[in-house]
């Protein structure tokens, strides 16, 4: 039977939007043991908690992980977990809340992707490139306590607002421009290769009228990010001893590189959309681009951008190698990419789409779901609880991963199990006010007589510290 209202609601790109959406609000109340990254969204939830408790001012953002200090911390732009943590005193602090954020701004963003798109190319060029995003890796970290996709969503409305001031002028538009693009550089300043979407402005408008100055916007908007990250952050690195990775040297990341070339092209290739066949799709629009030819607009700025990402890509070394959400930056232009292979193929288009659609979310529908082997660590809650202060310093086998400490809600050390059976390193704990010692015998079962146990269960041994 032949359904007009259905083929037209499936070619209405806020269709899949709203689904998007929708498929985002299951299971966001989980709690955050997922496989990918739980210890990324543990730290955030650490800051979170922290503004939520009153521990600390928003420009002291501060983690549970204090190994003896106040936990104040250099990191990225703090606003989003500042302000799960204030909603958190109106309802209640709850992972959902950061989750919610998330994929209400990422959302937000897909909407604001396909208007951009839509500027410079079909209309169906930017029907599939938006689907493409929004299965792609942006999919999965979207519901995250995480800012890397809040970051990318915010930082693509300030370039949507900048064309609309460059070609308006409306001081509306100016200001919303500088503020989002700011805002985008603050919350994660590796979305800081897409800068080169002025190179491309400034070339495609040559023969348009339009308001020069509006050029300044965006090397404005860097001056709010180069404060925080190399002005405050240092401060609070000297003050308190603890920031974020800021990357090493250029010449390191290279070295790094060569010596694990597999993971540098699974990085490269298939994490972007977490699907091989997204990639092929990519290489035939490359192929389809060098055969119809592509403007001076995008030749002049994708070198540029593949400058500029791959320096931020050798500063992050081995950090862009293990963590697949260092690639979302480059996602957006992949999706353009594919969008332009996609509309090119027809009645074909929608069968490839779905294939790949059915591939990338296929692998990351596994994060959607509560960790079952991980789910003994919500015991930890009520153990804390039952047991210890909440004033009290502990120290946890937690093995670089803050997921237990946070869920311990208290301060104090994640330490290695190796560095546990240390009697020397346990008697230091002891001297800098740690408390108590919390093991979690699934990777260390024994361990040296270090005080009193005061709680033995099947995963978790509590041990009071004779301080």
């Amino acid at each position: 039977m032949n359904k007009p209202w259905l083929a037209k609601l499936i070619s209405n790109i806020f269709f899949w939007i709203a689904l998007f959406f929708l498929v985002h609000l299951i299971g966001i109340w989980n709690p955050p043991i997922e496989a990918a990254h739980s210890w990324r969204q543990a730290t955030g939830l650490m800051v979170a908690r922290n503004y939520f408790e009153g521990n600390t001012s928003f420009w002291y953002p501060m983690v549970d992980e204090t190994s003896g200090g106040t936990g104040i911390i250099g990191m990225e732009f703090p606003l989003m977990y500042y302000i799960q943590g204030k909603l958190g005193v109106l309802f209640g602090f709850h992972v959902g809340i950061g989750r919610l954020l998330n994929v209400l701004i990422s959302t937000l963003g897909l909407a604001y992707f396909f208007a951009l798109v839509r500027r410079f190319a079909s209309e169906k060029t930017a029907f599939y490139a938006t689907l493409l995003l929004m299965v792609s890796c942006f999919f999965m970290y979207s519901r995250k306590v995480m800012p890397d996709t809040e970051a990318l969503a915010v930082y693509l409305i300030g370039i949507y607002y900048f064309f609309e001031a460059l070609r308006f002028g409306r001081w509306k538009d100016v200001l919303l421009s500088f503020m989002l693009l700011s805002l985008g550089l603050l919350l994660k300043i590796s979305v800081l290769p897409l800068l080169a979407f002025v190179v491309f402005a400034y070339v495609k408008t040559s023969n348009e009228p339009k308001k020069p100055g509006v050029f300044l916007i965006p090397f404005l908007s860097l001056i709010p990010a180069c404060i925080w990250y190399f002005i405050w952050n240092p401060y609070l690195a000297q003050h308190f001893g603890s920031w974020y990775n800021l990357g090493g040297g250029l010449m390191d990341g290279g070295k790094a590189f060569l010596a694990s070339p597999f993971l540098l092209l699974k990085q490269l290739v298939f994490h972007p959309f977490v699907s091989y066949l997204a990639f092929g799709l990519c290489l035939y629009g490359v192929i389809r681009l060098a055969k119809h030819g592509v403007s001076w607009a995008w030749k002049i700025s994708l070198p540029l951008f593949l400058v500029l990402f791959s320096g931020y890509a050798l500063k992050s070394g081995v950090i862009f190698l293990t963590h697949e959400y260092y690639i979302l930056p480059a996602v957006p232009l992949l999706a353009i990419l594919g969008g332009y292979a996609l509309s090119s193929l027809g009645k074909y288009a929608w069968v490839l789409m779905l294939c790949i659609s059915m591939e990338a979310i296929g692998n990351q529908l596994y994060d959607f779901r509560v960790n079952k082997s991980e789910a003994y660590k919500l015991g930890l809650g009520p153990i804390a609880d039952r047991y210890i202060p909440t004033d009290a310093l502990v120290a946890i086998n937690g093995n670089s991963n803050p997921q237990e400490l946070y869920l311990l809600g208290r301060k104090g050390w994640n330490l290695s199990d190796e560095t546990l059976r240390q009697k020397a390193m346990v008697n230091e704990l002891t001297g800098k006010g740690c408390s108590y010692l919390v093991i979690n015998k699934r990777t260390l079962p024994s361990l040296p007589n270090n005080g009193k146990i005061v709680y033995d269960g099947v995963d978790y041994q509590l041990i009071q510290l004779n301080n």
